[in-house]
């Protein structure tokens, strides 16, 4: 089992830092797949889990579209819960030390998992993904959001 850190950039959040992620779902990342992480959300502070549980709480219900156009090109269109702290389902992953071969990738969360076991501890989060681009192709969020967001 690998387990490893990873770093979720959120727009409006800033940067949470979770300490790994569950081996067996470490997803291979490629544009235009859609992926499942889970994180082990024991170890973070309180405000970390609370942004990850907004995402939980509120991605589900946001509307978000993602896809391939017919130039095979990845898109998405969002539009959150208004009762979420998020504006943004776009989020950057990014490996942690452990896997620095690995790149970090722009992806839009289309939902979101919690687990626990029955005494509240063991929680995992789990973020169901739509990967966008590599981070090293487009370094700035706006660039992001411009090639890719769609006006539907």
């Amino acid at each position: 089992m690998t387990d490893t850190s990873w770093t979720v950039h959120t727009d409006t959040s800033g940067s949470i830092d979770v300490p790994g992620a569950v081996g067996g779902s470490y997803p291979s990342f490629g544009v235009g797949d859609s992926i499942s992480i889970t994180f082990l959300a024991d170890e973070i502070t309180d405000a970390e889990f609370e942004t990850l549980h907004e995402f939980v709480r509120y991605a589900n219900d946001g509307t978000s579209e993602t896809g391939i156009d017919i130039r095979g090109k990845p898109y998405y269109h969002e539009s959150t819960h208004p009762q979420s702290d998020f504006t943004s389902q776009l989020v950057r992953l990014e490996p942690g030390g452990s896997l620095e071969e690995i790149d970090s990738w722009w992806c839009v969360i289309e939902g979101a998992t919690l687990t626990t076991n029955t005494v509240g501890v063991n929680r995992q989060i789990e973020l169901d993904c739509f990967v966008l681009a590599e981070y090293d192709d487009y370094s700035d969020r706006k660039y992001v959001e411009s090639e890719f967001e769609a006006g539907l």
